[in-house]
């Protein structure tokens, strides 16, 4: 049965020996500067995550599979799903275990696209600079948003935060009562580059894949 499009975490991802990971935000400018010393930023286009997956050594056998996958995912219009290893979960609960069974939801959006308030969690939950959201909005394709959060707070006896702002923008699209993924989103990508390393008789190592967010 053919794959499609992205492959879920436990189609490819899960299954790769990483060794370390890397995650940033591109930051798609240009600069000019004016004869009064002025520097002018101009915008080319979306702020997209991007990184690169360093693979350990394994056993030829399991790297066979994943070399499977790999050139399958070097074909125009194919994508998978992945999330940063790093974070497991929220800063201070790395382990969901005071999430527990709560669902957290986007409560309001503010005009600026940069703040939002999030309801559903625990009264005084805290959400840090620095935890990873994300959500899913629009159809044909859905897309992952995927989104650090700048400045945190501490959820009342309600379950809501204050506006925590995050970064990038929040695009259009995004929808109040969506559901998010607090501490442990994925995002969807697409593969740039890869080196598929080196291999002995039983054992392949040095393999690496760049990648980059995909919006569609």
């Amino acid at each position: 049965m053919a794959l499609t499009w992205p492959l879920p975490l436990s189609a490819f991802f899960d299954s790769l020996p990483v060794q370390r990971v890397a995650f940033q935000l591109a930051n798609s400018v240009t600069h000019s500067e004016t004869g009064g010393g002025e520097v002018i930023s101009h915008r080319r286009g979306a702020r997209l995550w991007t990184g690169k997956i360093i693979l350990d050594k394994d056993y030829h056998a399991s790297w066979a599979a994943i070399e499977a996958r790999l050139s399958l995912l070097e074909e125009p219009g194919a994508s998978f799903l992945l999330k940063d290893l790093r974070m497991p979960g929220p800063i201070a609960d790395r382990d969901h275990s005071l999430l527990g069974a709560a669902i957290p939801k986007i409560a309001t959006l503010d005009s600026n696209n940069r703040e939002m308030t999030v309801k559903g969690l625990p009264p005084w939950y805290v959400v840090s600079q620095g935890d990873l959201l994300g959500f899913t909005y629009g159809t044909d394709p859905i897309r992952y948003a995927f989104h650090r959060v700048v400045t945190g707070g501490i959820t009342d006896a309600f379950g809501i935060t204050p506006n925590i702002e995050v970064t990038p923008f929040i695009r259009p699209g995004a929808q109040v009562n969506a559901v998010l993924t607090l501490g442990n989103p994925v995002l969807k990508a697409k593969i740039t580059s890869a080196e598929y390393g080196n291999s002995r008789s039983i054992i392949s190592e040095g393999g690496s894949i760049n990648w980059t967010q995909t919006l569609r």
